[in-house]
């Protein structure tokens, strides 16, 4: 059929044409925003038109404002900001990772994605958005933007807003329905910043760190790399200059970092100035020159919260720097009246390295670990070092070597313990601790007593099997626990000894505590250990976890808080090397708490509960502000828990 459209209905039909090119879209731009779960609180949250603001206090009473476009054309972030020039301006948030597959089940450390014969796959996310949800948990409010794809991950972004603060956190919430998935990931925030921009498309942006050593660093970024800049940062985190401001990047300080052998700062943190915008973020890295990179797990249908945390500051960088700080107390464990802060769990080979370099040596973790706050350190020598299976002399003589070196870098305010994780006859990794210098062979040598006499050392154990093991133990006051249960040496361990007289003696203290594996589906560090602890004390075994670091040697340069632990145990002071046994008695009695360092729990009383209740009174401090508290226990069957949400908000507290 033929038609002829005259010029007056030409020009009627073009524009009806151009109204449905430019109207049709515009009716669906908005996307839905359910507002249904927020609640009045110090945090407010109104829609306008094509964007939703949310509204809270700062430490000072300083009201800052979030703006959020609903329309998907848009940057997400519109605005953040407290007055006229905003921190942050047509921002999007960035993720991308790799996945691969794990090998030998969840708690497996033995293992590395990138030689699985599947190899592996770099992701990045995309977000089309479809809805949005805010929602208040206690005092805070989150709000979550439906529609975000990462390779095998689908969800939400999820941003999270303090009342009391200027710290906001972006979670890319993503789950994946793949059977056993590895990942990693990186994530940050790329901002405008039309300001920065100068002649030929390069930038002038100020970014701020501190170095390895500690010192405050100052660069301009000048726009000549297009790519991320990685920098080894210490504290994890940098601060960029804006028109408004400036904002700082960190992650959950030992949540974000899966476990590792060393702790090499392999500069997880990065900026980017690029034709008139900016980034900044955080990292990791695949691999570094080592066997075992585990990465994090992602179990089907289980929800991964990938993190990052921004600071705003109405202040230039340093001023950010050192708000960040404050978070993890400049990544030192704080000195608390009664208590006296011990780590687990070092293979630092500090005895042949004494032994080469002479009485004047100084080890470079000591400065590292004093600088730390940390007053007290079993040390676990003969790892891979020395050599800890002679049946001769040499054993002995290292031994020795080993307590002079210990007695010679302790000091009123500093004590290394010497321990071994001695791995031989109980069965898995297990660490033996003696309250003082101990000489013993870990076999029997031919013609060998159990008991001897030797000419310099003294009184001399040669021990065959399980049952003198316990007999050394025991004659010797000396203590046990197993490291790393249910994974790396001790993989189906201290499960297959439950029934055995050490396990079930008071000697044999428990299992270490460590934040391994790494799963990010968990608002808990270190599952596999509460799981066992929780099943042992249903079946009447009343053991401990102690928190164990497991790492080797560093220096400090090296990125260590994010892999460290600490054990606050009860003492009102620290005692002498001679006396090292008196700083391990409240482990056996169970006189201490172990944290990673932003929470402490200085009071914990448990004597007013009975059989049909739990009473706790609890005093708790804190930096970051806490997602929950928990309340834990056992009926001889089930493990049964109390979580508190709402109670811990703020930052910062401290009673």
């Amino acid at each position: 059929m033929n038609s002829v459209i005259g010029s007056s209905g030409r020009s009627a039909f073009l524009a009806a044409l151009i109204l449905i090119l430019i109207a049709g879209p515009a009716a669906a731009v908005s996307v839905p925003l359910d507002l249904s779960g927020v609640r009045p609180g110090p945090i407010s949250v109104a829609r306008a038109e094509e964007s939703v603001t949310i509204s809270w206090p700062d430490e000072t009473g300083r009201v800052w404002s979030a703006t959020f476009s609903l329309n998907p054309a848009q940057p997400l972030i519109t605005s953040i900001g407290s007055g006229a020039d905003a921190v942050v301006r047509g921002a999007r948030p960035f993720y991308q990772g790799e996945t691969g597959k794990r090998r030998g089940g969840w708690y497996a450390f033995f293992d590395d994605p990138t030689t699985h014969p599947d190899g592996t796959r770099h992701v990045q996310s995309t977000l089309q958005l479809r809805g949005a949800t805010a929602r208040s948990v206690g005092e805070r409010v989150e709000i979550v933007f439906d529609g975000v794809r990462m390779g095998s991950f689908d969800g939400g972004f999820v941003y999270t807003f303090y009342p009391g603060s200027r710290l906001i956190q972006q979670e890319a919430v993503l789950t994946t329905y793949d059977p056993d998935v590895a990942y990693y990931y990186d994530a940050g925030l790329e901002m405008a910043a039309a300001p920065d921009r100068t002649a030929g498309n390069n930038m002038r942006t100020d970014v701020a760190f501190y170095d390895t050593d500690g010192a405050l660093r100052r660069i301009t970024s000048n726009g000549l790399q297009a790519e991320r800049v990685p920098v080894q940062a210490r504290y994890r985190t940098l601060a960029m200059k804006t028109a408004g401001g400036s904002v700082a990047v960190l992650p959950a300080p030992h949540q974000y970092f899966f476990p590792r052998d060393f702790t090499s700062n392999l500069g997880y943190v990065w900026h980017r100035a690029w034709r008139g915008r900016v980034a900044l973020g955080i990292r990791q890295l695949r691999d570094e020159n080592w066997q075992y990179y585990p990465w994090m797990n992602a179990p089907p249908g289980r929800p991964q919260r990938m993190s990052v945390f921004f600071l705003l500051s109405p202040a230039p960088p340093d001023a950010a720097l050192a708000d960040v700080l404050r978070y993890t107390n400049g990544d030192r464990f704080r000195a608390l009246d009664g208590y006296k802060t011990l780590s687990t769990h070092w293979h630092l080979a500090d005895t042949v390295q004494a032994m080469a370099n002479g009485a004047g040596w100084t080890p470079p973790f000591k400065p590292v670990l004093k600088a730390m706050g940390v007053d007290a350190s079993m040390i676990m020598d003969f790892h891979g070092d020395g050599h800890p299976g002679d049946l001769t002399d040499l054993r002995l003589d290292e031994l020795h070597a080993y307590f002079g070196a210990l007695r010679a870098q302790s000091d009123s305010e500093f004590l290394l313990m010497p321990a071994e994780e001695a791995n031989v006859h109980l069965g898995g990794h297990w660490t033996l601790v003696f309250p003082k210098p101990v000489y013993w062979f870990m076999d029997r040598p031919n013609n060998g007593a159990f008991v001897s006499t030797h000419p310099k050392y003294g009184t001399v154990y040669s021990v065959a099997d399980a049952k003198e093991m316990l007999d050394l133990v025991r004659r010797e006051g000396g203590s046990m626990y197993q490291t790393h249960p249910r994974t790396k040496g001790s993989t189906g361990f201290p499960d297959r000894i439950l029934t055995t007289d050490y396990f079930r003696d008071a000697s044999y203290l428990g299992a270490g505590w460590k934040a391994l594996p790494s799963d990010l589906s968990s608002p808990r560090l270190g599952d596999r250990a509460f799981d066992l602890v929780d099943e042992l004390n249903n079946q009447g075994l009343r053991k401990r976890l102690i928190g164990e670091v497991d790492v080797f040697q560093f220096d400090h340069t090296h990125e260590l808080y994010a892999h460290m632990n600490i054990n606050y145990v009860k003492l009102d002071r620290l005692p002498s090397f001679d006396r090292w046994g008196d700083a391990l008695a409240p482990l056996a009695k169970g006189e201490f708490f172990t944290t990673t360092g932003e929470v402490l729990l200085p009071e914990v009383d448990l004597r007013s509960s009975s059989a049909a209740e739990i009473v706790a009174n609890v005093r708790v401090q804190w930096t970051f502000p806490l997602r929950f508290g928990e309340v834990v226990w056992g009926d001889g069957r089930t493990t049964h828990r109390e979580v508190i949400h709402g109670a811990f908000v703020n930052p910062f507290w401290r009673p």
